[in-house]
């Protein structure tokens, strides 16, 4: 290869990957966020709104208010998508869900997921949701990429892709 067109094709790279990074800022995807939440609510004014360290919790208040506190279980079923203009999830324990979108249902028990809180290797922008949930809701956990997959993604996440998980809490066993 001369030394022109590898120098061109080192320009060429260099480009491409200034504006990739570009098109994904981290400060974009709270404007995205922000946007989603304001459609969501302006959709139905029931939805209330938690937010704590980046991570904010959408959802319709169920008249029990039982609240999670470290050490409790929580179970829960959930959908993982992105923040983006077309949804897509990219995981979930929800037969049905899981079978519609042909997702990988091999493996799966389709059962509520428990954890226990504080103590468990989610996402740190999940991890700090489950905090503000309560019993009975069904709601949102909607943070950025600084709490979810990062600059590298994971499989079919993208980089920098902020995420929803819709969740529903089925128990929560005090500690």
């Amino acid at each position: 290869m001369r030394t022109g067109q590898f120098v061109i094709l080192v320009l060429f790279a260099a480009l491409w990957t200034s504006s990739c990074e570009k098109e994904n800022p981290v400060e974009k995807q709270e404007e995205r966020i922000d946007a989603y939440i304001k459609a969501k609510m302006n959709k139905n004014p029931a939805l209330k709104l938690s937010d704590e360290n980046s991570v904010r919790y959408l959802y319709e208040p169920d008249d029990t208010e039982i609240n999670v506190a470290a050490g409790d279980s929580v179970y829960f079923y959930y959908a993982g998508t992105l923040v983006a203009d077309t949804l897509k999830y990219f995981d979930t324990n929800i037969k049905e869900l899981a079978e519609a979108l042909r997702l990988n249902t091999e493996s799966r028990t389709f059962e509520p997921v428990g954890v226990i809180v504080g103590n468990n290797n989610l996402l740190p922008g999940l991890a700090i949701g489950l905090n503000m949930v309560h019993l009975g809701d069904n709601g949102e956990i909607i943070f950025n990429s600084d709490m979810g997959y990062g600059k590298t993604g994971n499989g079919v996440v993208p980089p920098y892709s902020p995420l929803i998980f819709k969740i529903i809490i089925v128990k929560i066993k005090k500690n």
